[in-house]
């Protein structure tokens, strides 16, 4: 007897808390500053800090008052320079990187209008352009892998609208997909700007 009344309390607690929790489909756009970590490698090269852009759709659930997970698909546009010091320098090279990003997150809620979050992201390089120059094909690294994204942010709903701006860091294939000779991988940090609908 006592048996059935846990489980009949969980199956209770369990249904409320589904019929409480609550999806969100945003529109999302994002401006950045990036760079390239090369991760101390030594030579005469480095990286200059450039702007990118962000668009997407990002789903969230909210599995408490607390809690949300969130996923969805990005796509984003970085513009990197190459920069060399040697005698045989040509001046800056400049290239972009696209990239599609699938985020796994974690969001927790606090104090009404605010939130951190982190989570894992998925990026795949979909092109890399440049002004013609092979080094620089060479030293922008495939950016296909495993990264992470951390944030704080703060929103507003108006009724089944919601706004939200997010400031986050984000660094780009920590892990790579396969072996690409190198570890140079992009940092983007910046604000994430969203509209959404609750249903």
């Amino acid at each position: 007897m006592k048996s059935k009344l846990i489980f009949l309390l969980l199956l209770a607690l369990c249904t409320q808390a589904f019929s409480q929790s609550k999806n969100s489909i945003s529109i999302v756009y994002g401006t950045t500053s990036n760079s390239v970590d090369i991760h101390g490698v030594s030579g005469d090269f480095g990286y200059a800090d450039r702007r990118g852009s962000q668009f997407g759709i990002n789903y969230t659930r909210d599995i408490n008052h607390t809690l949300s997970l969130q996923t969805g698909l990005f796509f984003s546009s970085d513009d990197v320079r190459l920069t060399t010091v040697g005698p045989l320098s040509t001046g800056p090279k400049d290239g972009n990187i696209k990239l599609m990003s699938i985020p796994v997150i974690a969001r927790i809620n606090f104090l009404k209008y605010v939130f951190v979050d982190g989570g894992l992201l998925a990026d795949f390089e979909t092109n890399y352009s440049a002004n013609g120059a092979d080094a620089a094909n060479k030293q922008a690294t495939k950016q296909t892998g495993i990264g992470f994204e951390l944030g704080i942010g703060g929103k507003c709903n108006f009724g089944a609208l919601n706004l939200f701006v997010n400031p986050f860091f984000q660094d780009h294939a920590v892990t790579r997909f396969g072996n690409n000779g190198s570890n140079f991988n992009l940092i983007d940090a910046g604000f994430k700007f969203g509209a959404g609908y609750s249903f």
